[in-house]
């Protein structure tokens, strides 16, 4: 999670460019420096890392890199992440405009009951690697950056995902980056961000479209929030966005409290090719507007709602390989409908918060605070796997242990409705299927150091397969960030 307001990072980025016309200063933009010991570029040029990391935060989705505002040094206990600065390595290459970063998640969770197999813990783990050139640090044109994700996973094909039999993944990070594939170096983003003057900000390459559409700042983190993936992006989308995919998108903000986002993306896409083979005509649409609000001074909520297109032939059920259900869909009848559509929804609000702003006072950061979150979406039944999609649920920062402000914790569930078309085929087979599968899923999230997080997970899973008996899985997360 910590996917941040989008808005307040645009607007920082668009009066960053404003301020380039008027030849300010990057200190003067910026108000201070990248990290530790970090001297500002040239002057006239506009970092997009200094006057706006929440937007770096939003297209990395995650809450940190190496040279933010709330980089710390110190002991290993102290520092944000674990390898420092690496000597002065990584400030003298932020001095230049590169900023690196590495992150390990590993899980491990097992099936107590239920499900297709139980009593079995299961390992998983996948490996992140950015590294973003931004080019205003680098003295050369300003509100421009470079963003390289790489990506590898291990033991992917044994993951707990198997064991549960359920529709929709109960651990996503462990289909990523792509499923059923392990020990493989990926490289599913390389996308060039550019602000533009007149609030706009320009986004192309290949990006992971979904985890920026669908943003929720209490349920989209799947490295310190939730595993199940409907609490980590509306599973509709699966059927329109591939995981990575080349594209073209645009945002606008004409006040702080409105935004409107517009992106086209090419149909399919996977984490280990190009996507230069993939221009075959067949695209998907979006139009996203996002409208921010407090309530009162200091409780940020974020409603959105996403409209999407795909010109695409589908074939009947056609749907993500990371949601399960193979067995039954390639038994079905098999016939091609021209195009899809669909209708998603994502909201998160937050109710209590302690003053003083965010957590721990780390800029850009949530508040310390309790709030709800809930997604809902709806495509044709005729033609997809999942025709309903809503979750819902409470979680926050903080505020349950004294003293632990770092920390996460949430709960919430998911519904997700079987279209009755495919049940209906599926009747057919003598294949029974409940018209929703639910998940339940509990956490909470222990930061042990600025750079370490663990996490412990509960969920109870009933699957859309009428045989199989309602799943029971616990889980633990360690998250480190080098």
């Amino acid at each position: 999670m910590y996917r941040q307001r989008f808005i307040a990072a645009s607007f920082a980025a668009f009066a960053a460019v404003a301020s380039f016309d008027a030849r300010e200063s990057m200190a003067q933009a910026a108000g201070g420096s990248a990290g530790p010991d970090a001297t500002g570029p040239a002057e006239g040029t506009v970092s997009l890392a200094e006057v706006a990391p929440e937007l770096y935060f939003q297209l990395r989705r995650y809450p940190k890199f190496y040279g933010d505002p709330n980089t710390t040094e110190g002991g290993i206990t102290e520092r944000s992440q674990l390898l420092g600065s690496a000597g002065g390595l990584r400030d003298s290459l932020a001095d230049s405009g590169f900023y690196v970063d590495v992150s390990v998640t590993q899980f491990l969770q097992g099936n107590l009951s239920g499900g297709v197999k139980d009593d079995e813990a299961r390992y998983n783990g996948t490996a992140d690697y950015w590294v973003t050139f931004d080019s205003g640090k680098a003295g050369l044109w300003p509100g421009g950056a470079i963003f390289l994700h790489a990506e590898s996973s291990w033991q992917a094909d044994k993951s707990i995902n198997v064991d549960t039999g359920s529709l929709v993944p109960p651990n996503y990070d462990a289909t990523m980056p792509t499923p059923g594939e392990s020990e493989e170096l990926a490289l599913p983003e390389l996308y060039l961000v550019q602000a533009l003057p007149d609030n706009w900000l320009l986004i192309a390459g290949k990006v992971d479209w979904a985890g920026l559409g669908d943003t929720n700042v209490l349920a989209n983190n799947e490295h310190t929030q939730f595993s199940y993936t409907g609490l980590v992006n509306n599973p509709i989308l699966g059927a329109f966005i591939p995981y990575t995919s080349l594209g073209l998108g645009t945002v606008w903000a004409p006040s702080k409290a409105h935004q409107v986002a517009v992106i086209g993306i090419q149909s399919k896409g996977k984490a280990t090719s190009s996507g230069f083979d993939n221009f075959d005509g067949d695209y998907t649409f979006g139009v996203q507007y996002t409208y921010s609000m407090d309530l009162g001074d200091d409780r940020p909520g974020n409603y959105r709602v996403l409209a999407g297109y795909d010109t695409k032939d589908v074939t009947d059920f056609a749907i993500d390989p990371r949601h399960l259900l193979g067995e039954i869909l390639g038994l079905l009848p098999a016939a091609e409908k021209s195009s899809n559509r669909a209708v998603v929804l994502s909201i998160d609000q937050f109710l209590w918060t302690r003053g003083g702003g965010s957590v721990a006072g780390r800029k850009g950061q949530p508040p310390v605070g309790i709030g709800i979150f809930a997604r809902a979406g709806w495509t044709p039944e005729d033609r997809n796997v999942i025709d309903q999609f809503y979750s819902l649920g409470i979680g926050g920062f903080g505020m349950l242990i004294p003293g632990r402000d770092y920390d996460q914790w949430g709960i919430g569930w998911a519904g997700t409705h079987i279209s009755d078309d495919l049940r209906d085929d599926a009747a057919f087979l003598t294949v029974d299927l409940h018209s929703f599968e639910h998940a339940v899923e509990a956490y909470y999230s222990f930061q042990l150091t600025p750079a370490v997080a663990l996490t412990f997970n509960a969920q109870v899973i009933d699957s859309t397969v009428d045989s199989r008996d309602t799943a029971y899985t616990l889980g633990t997360r360690l998250q480190m960030d080098f």
